[in-house]
């Protein structure tokens, strides 16, 4: 260990070259040591190591081209010649389910040609082998029964490129030498075409069981049919859709210190209901709606917005009265306002009865039979003389498209299981949602080892054949308990957290903001009506916290008003009459948690007039019943907001004392739950908040809008650090910071070397304009939450009571890499579910290594830890650093801004939001350095 230590020492982990290379103090820093402060601890992480014969492995990637003759080509255009040589093929592009027949039926081919192959896939582009494969002419043309017309047979081909070497026993001897002593040890991350090879073959069995088993993404697999499902419907009062959760498992095999890991973790995700689809249309209630019911069109069309592209099973009878099931998918409903007449001629549909969505009894077709003259029929009467079965009213299905709809019953038709979706869910689904996927330590470790192994074929023997084989056990860790720091509030009064969160009775704010004078207050709902007495209780509340706030408020000429008024003009006119009278603050009582009211309240008060708004729920059981603690909460945020100081530590970190370190926290946030190409035109948000004085009470804020789905921060980030240096110079008598210590949230580990490559540069620039002299050293760290590492107590004593690790854990070895200087932190206690911590990772080091020298990883991670217990408005510590905290739920606030750019409504399109102009929304001058998002 000495020796490792000492090689770690001269290692420099560099980012990966460009035309002007960046110096020495721009490297990824090698970890300068493990740390050693706190209980030593040990732990299971949910790992397992991984073992490997391997050698090579070799690569392939594959090109999947569909064949049409000129002639069918000619046919499915309608009547529209398309211009080629005679009989010439044209190509097409292949994908879904589709390329996975295809791909299955070129590796059937290949084994059969040469049955010692040893050959794995993703079922898109990519063919992991053992050994060269002998092909030929490096293309196969297979073909294969159509999946929806299995009398026809449909032609491709597959073109094969490569193959390129997949060195496994370099990474071995990499995971296995010293760091520092292998060329071009700098680059990071180490090895990806290894590691993403050998992730395609954990991965292959899994994906080859397409009906039984669901891949989301890379590395997430649900099982979905059998008795071992695990699944629960996301019931919703206020809308219902068609929604399940479904519990499933990650794999991702993962570069440890010295071996190879397999990380595994329950995961959930949210499906589409499956089964009969009279069955879902029963349970829902769902039947015909005329065009005149609007509150049944809005609900059917909630509803049907999961319906097109799902893929179903539909009962076809032939004329020899055979019953067959074809594969088709939902195009959507059988609605009025889609009827089109079809291209080419003929007779489209018809709907009677005033219906919008329409039942078999209300839809009409143009039926011609050999020898008879053609007619109109309902489908009701074609079904019920045809196969002798009433139908019931429920809605027809069309399985054809707009142009040529195919109308099938519901008693027909079932939706097949495993098709994921990405959907916001509302806020009782939500609830759900949580309630089935918050899991005790122990339930989520029992079923990883268990349940988990099975479903991820970890012991079937398959992975045998690759030479690979996976540990029975977990992978033990050794953890450290840090000490817990003490909270210091008003009249140095000093609180000792237990389980890391404290009590607010007794005390007052450690400052207060500046005085709340003129203030007022708003019912939204009718139901739970607050009355101004309970409003004036909390006011006094919050002089008894020790806040400077008048307690009298401004009363309004209105003091309710209904939902449907808040989304209309009358929410506007009283923001305007709360401006003609001063008003600073206002607080808004909702009736629920409908997130089209608050945003707009967000809109109004911080972008529009200028005006702090709190908005609470009116509940008995909340705001409306006078609950302290709920009074408190709500107090914590009004300070925040009105430049106060809620609380800070006791004994202050020695980084801070001398008041000449600042901190910054910032993020960039993407378009989420969007359909597939949907949310590309959907900018993406970066949030920026800085401290301004040694308290670290007071984090104002900035943020812009950048191109969507763009990770690295744009040139705007040089202006708005600039505006944050001269915030602090305006709170520290014009003097700049000396150190700055920067959490940048949310960024993967292949993009490391490209937050120096592109934000570090504009960093410097914003320094360059404002020193004169020296820059001030910089330190970079990357938090992550969004990851899957979990740890569980090994004993009793070292766990809380609902069986997670202690607060203030931190593990930096045997699930981290000693080339990189990384640590795992769980500050918080978790209420429910397993704890998560957070990854933190040094991109760049000039303060901690310099000044505290064989310290220096002890005192990054107390620093980052003792951070976790100054989270503004709450009396708690926080799972994740406050300033990447503060920088994200600026996101989320100026997402909030943005509502266009949230989910349209049930008449508005996508491709209608996206070609709206893109939104200049500012936060007002008057809230700009102030916490308003909080």
């Amino acid at each position: 260990m000495q020796q490792l230590l000492g090689s770690m020492s001269k290692l420099k982990v560099g980012k990966r070259s460009k035309s002007t290379a960046l110096t020495l103090r721009d490297q990824l820093p090698p970890r300068p040591s493990y740390g050693s402060n706190g209980t030593p601890v040990v732990l299971w992480a949910n790992y397992f190591t991984v073992a490997t014969t391997l050698d090579v492995l070799y690569k392939y990637t594959m090109e999947v081209k569909e064949i049409k003759e000129e002639s069918e080509v000619t046919s499915q255009a309608q009547g529209r010649a398309i211009p080629q040589a005679p009989g010439r093929p044209q190509t097409k592009e292949v994908k879904g389910r589709k390329l996975f027949l295809v791909i299955r039926a070129v590796l059937d081919e290949l084994c059969r040609a040469d049955p010692s192959l040893v050959i794995a896939t993703e079922f898109k582009n990519q063919l992991i082998s053992l050994s060269r494969i002998d092909i030929p002419t490096m293309k196969k043309r297979v073909s294969i029964p159509s999946p929806t017309a299995p009398e026809r047979v449909e032609t491709f081909d597959v073109i094969f490129h490569g193959p390129s070497e997949a060195r496994v026993d370099n990474i071995m001897k990499y995971l296995g030498g010293s760091p520092g002593t292998e060329a071009g040890d700098s680059t990071f991350p180490r090895y990806p075409e290894v590691v993403d090879a050998l992730n395609v073959i954990f991965g292959h069995g899994l994906r080859s069981q397409l009906d039984c088993i669901s891949a989301v993404g890379g590395s997430r697999f649900f099982l979905v049919t059998g008795d071992k499902v695990a699944s629960q419907q996301l019931i919703s009062n206020r809308r219902p859709r068609p929604l399940e959760a479904v519990r499933g498992y990650f794999q991702s095999l993962r570069l440890g210190t010295g071996r190879l890991l397999l990380n595994v973790n329950v995961t959930h995700g949210v499906f589409k209901l499956s089964g009969a689809m009279e069955d879902l249309f029963r349970s829902f209630h769902i039947g015909e709606v005329k065009k005149n019911d609007y509150r049944g069109l809005k609900n059917l069309r909630t509803f049907s917005k999961f319906l097109p592209k799902t893929r179903v099973m539909a009962q076809m009878k032939l004329s020899n009265g055979k019953t067959i099931q074809r594969q088709k998918v939902i195009y959507g409903l059988a609605q009025a306002s889609e009827i089109r007449r079809p291209k080419g001629g003929g007779k489209a549909p018809q709907i009677s009865g005033n219906m919008e969505f329409a039942g078999p009894r209300n839809v009409s077709f143009w039926l011609e039979q050999d020898g008879k003259p053609g007619c109109w029929i309902t489908v009701f009467d074609y079904y019920q003389q045809k196969y002798g079965i009433s139908l019931k009213d429920y809605p027809l299905l069309n399985l054809g498209t707009a142009d040529k709809p195919t109308y099938f019953p519901a008693e027909f038709v079932t939706i097949r299981s495993g098709q994921s979706v990405k959907v916001k869910l509302q806020s009782d689904e939500t609830t759900h949602m949580l309630n089935f996927a918050c899991r005790s330590p122990y339930a989520n470790a029992f079923s990883i080892t268990n349940e988990g192994r099975d479903t991820l074929g970890l012991d079937d023997g398959s992975l045998e054949r690759f030479g690979l084989s996976v540990d029975k056990k977990l992978l033990t860790v050794q953890g450290r308990i840090l000490p817990i720091p003490k909270v210091e509030y008003l009249l140095s009064a000093v609180v000792v957290p237990k389980d890391a969160s404290w009590d607010l009775r007794n005390l007052k704010v450690f400052k207060a903001g500046t005085k709340i004078e003129r203030w007022s207050y708003l019912n939204l709902s009718t139901k739970d009506c607050v009355p101004k007495e309970t409003v004036v209780k909390f006011a006094r509340f919050m002089v008894g916290m020790g806040i400077d706030i008048n307690p009298s408020p401004v009363d309004p000429e209105k003091p309710v008003i209904s939902y449907n008024s808040a989304m209309g003009p009358e929410l506007d006119m009283f923001f305007k009459w709360a401006q003609s009278n001063k008003i600073e603050f206002l607080l808004l009582m909702l009736g629920g948690t409908e997130t089209d009211v608050y945003n707009r309240i967000k809109v109004l008060g911080d972008c529009i007039y200028g005006i702090q708004t709190s908005c609470v729920q009116a509940s008995p059981r909340k705001f409306g019943g006078g609950s302290p603690q709920y009074f408190a909460n709500v107090a914590l945020k009004w300070n925040l907001k009105a430049g106060g100081i809620n609380h800070r530590l006791g004994e202050e970190l020695d980084l801070l004392k001398k008041g000449t370190t600042m901190v910054v926290g910032y993020d960039v946030t993407h378009p989420t739950n969007m359909p597939s190409g949907k949310g590309d035109g959907i900018p993406s948000l970066v949030g920026l908040v800085s401290s301004i004085d040694r308290d670290m009470g007071q984090w104002p804020s900035v943020s812009w809008e950048q191109n969507s789905k763009q990770e690295m921060v744009g040139d705007r980030l040089t202006t708005e650090f600039i505006t944050r240096l001269e915030l602090w110079q305006a709170h520290n008598q014009q003097r700049l910071p000396e150190n700055i210590v920067i959490f940048r949230d949310g960024v993967s580990e292949g993009q490391f070397t490209q937050v120096l490559d592109d934000e570090l540069p504009l960093i410097r620039a914003a320094f360059q304009s404002k020193y004169k002299k020296a820059a001030p050293q910089l330190t970079i760290v990357v938090s992550v939450k969004r990851h899957h590492t979990r740890f569980y107590p090994t004993n009793e004593k070292d766990a809380l009571r609902n069986g997670n690790v202690r607060n203030g854990t931190v593990v930096d070895r045997g699930v981290t890499q000693a080339r990189l200087w990384d640590f795992f932190l769980t500050a918080h206690a978790a209420i429910k579910g397993t704890a998560r911590p957070a990854h933190y990772t040094v991109l760049l080091d000039e303060i901690f290594r310099a000044r505290y020298k064989s310290e220096a990883a002890n005192e990054l991670e107390k620093f980052t830890h003792e951070l976790c217990y100054l989270f503004g408005r709450a009396t708690k510590a926080v799972s994740i650093c406050p300033p990447a905290y503060y920088a994200d739920i600026v996101c989320t606030r100026a997402r909030a801004h943005r509502p266009e750019y949230n989910d349209t409504s049930d008449t508005e399109s996508i491709a209608t939001m996206q070609s709206a102009s893109m939104s200049t929304i500012e936060v007002h001058e008057r809230l700009r350095n102030t916490m308003y998002y909080i």
